[in-house]
């Protein structure tokens, strides 16, 4: 495991860390009731995709694709927590689940990418 494949997914954890870190009042308005778990299940199916990527080499794939899920889903409780200690901003586990959603496609979507190239 190379440790450069790790610096995608680690500067993108680090700016949802940064992101979730803004005051509510900052924050724009959102286009439609609900919007921002469509925001959760992106950013967080990208660092899936990322981490999945620099994780899943060899021949343990899916092993490595469900571990960086239960990591995500762990690492979005806890940014979830944090949040209730910005101004304005709240923990709420349907975001959460929002979270470990986007995680979970983002790995098996990395997992479909990689059979791709493996059998091209």
């Amino acid at each position: 495991m190379s440790s450069q494949r790790w610096l995608p997914p680690l500067l993108w954890a680090a700016l949802i860390l940064i992101l979730t870190s803004i005051p509510g009042s900052h924050l724009p308005v959102l286009p439609f009731r609900n919007f921002d778990k469509v925001v959760h299940l992106a950013i967080y199916g990208v660092l899936g995709w990322l981490a999945t990527r620099a994780w899943a080499n060899g021949s343990r794939v899916t092993a490595a694709a469900l571990l960086v899920v239960v990591l995500i889903s762990c690492f979005g409780i806890l940014d979830e927590w944090h949040q209730q200690f910005i101004p304005q901003r709240s923990m709420d586990l349907r975001d959460w689940a929002a979270d470990t959603t986007g995680a979970l496609i983002g790995a098996l979507l990395a997992l479909a990418s990689g059979r791709k190239q493996v059998s091209a």
